[in-house]
This record gives C-alpha cells, structure tokens and sequence, in this order.
C-alpha cells in the first residue's frame, strides 16, 4: 500500500492508497529536494535515512567518531582531513620534510650525486651507499667501473669479471 498524502479543506490527512474522501486532492508522499543518500520519503518533506546519514533531506554524514584537528565527515564514518593530517579521525600527523624542515635538510650533504628525500637521509646514485651515498672502500680497489658492496665484494659492470673486476 502506498501512503498518500490528501488535501481536502486545508486539512491534510494521510491515507491508504484507494480509500479516499469524495472531493480530495491526493498526491504520492514528495520530499523537496528529494531525499538524498537512499533515504525514504515518508511524508510531506520528511525522509527517513539510510544509516550512516542524519538531517531532514539525508544530506549530513554520521562519524560515530567525531574527526579532528578540522577534519570534517564527508561520508557514514568518512572523515576528509587537511593536507598535515590522516587516518580514520583525523589524528595521524603527516611529516612532510618540506614542510618541517624547508628546504628538506640533510645536515652531512649527500655525497657523489646523492639526492636529499628526507631528514639525513640520501636518495643514491647508483654504485653508492649508506646515509649519505659514500661508497665502502674495498681493499683491494674494484676496477673498471665496478662498484664496493657491503662485505668488500665488487658489484661488476656487464662485461667485467673477477673478484675486483679486473678481467675484461
């Protein structure tokens, strides 16, 4: 049965599709604007929500945990946070080196081509190592463009063989 809503003498009175007054205007239950996010329209501009979902047209989402540090719920449990923050609330702040340490600092500069991606910390070159791109030494030295890895071993470039690299 569809609830209807009739008007008859500016009296509304709700009734059940099919039994209705000689004389009455009826009209199917309108909600405007109509109600948003699967909500129900029961009445005359009265909707019921789907869960997660608040306010007369179902337009305002519910964080059964409030979002923080100006996070704002943007969907049922859905918390939008500003660019420093994250998480499900809101709680986790997000260290971005450009924004604590502008310009990103390394305070031992990066060696050989090292780049700086984070507080003393180096993106390296390849054929670099360590904190801030200094190759280990290997004694013997590797050869022919060949570079130290951990443990004194030689990483050899295509073409090169031998413990240092020293065979072409």
């Amino acid at each position: 049965a569809t609830i209807m809503v009739c008007v008859w003498l500016q009296t509304a009175v709700t009734v059940l599709q099919g039994i209705l007054e000689v004389g009455a205007l009826c009209f199917s239950a309108m909600c405007s604007p109509p109600c948003a996010h699967g909500g129900t329209c029961m009445r005359w501009n009265k909707c019921s929500c789907s869960p997660g979902w608040t306010g007369a047209g179902c337009h305002t989402a519910v964080c059964e945990l409030p979002c923080a540090n100006n996070g704002r719920c943007v969907g049922p449990n859905n918390c939008q946070c500003p660019s420093d923050y994250s998480g499900p609330q809101c709680l986790l702040r997000d260290v971005m080196c450009h924004i604590c340490f502008p310009p990103v600092v390394c305070p031992s500069s990066c060696k050989n081509g090292g780049v700086c991606v984070g507080f003393n910390r180096c993106r390296c070159a390849k054929g670099f190592t360590g904190a801030v791109s200094v190759t280990t030494p290997c004694v013997p030295p590797c050869q022919h463009g060949a570079t130290c890895s951990p443990h004194n071993t030689c990483t050899c470039p295509e073409g090169t063989a031998g413990l240092r690299c020293e065979r072409l």
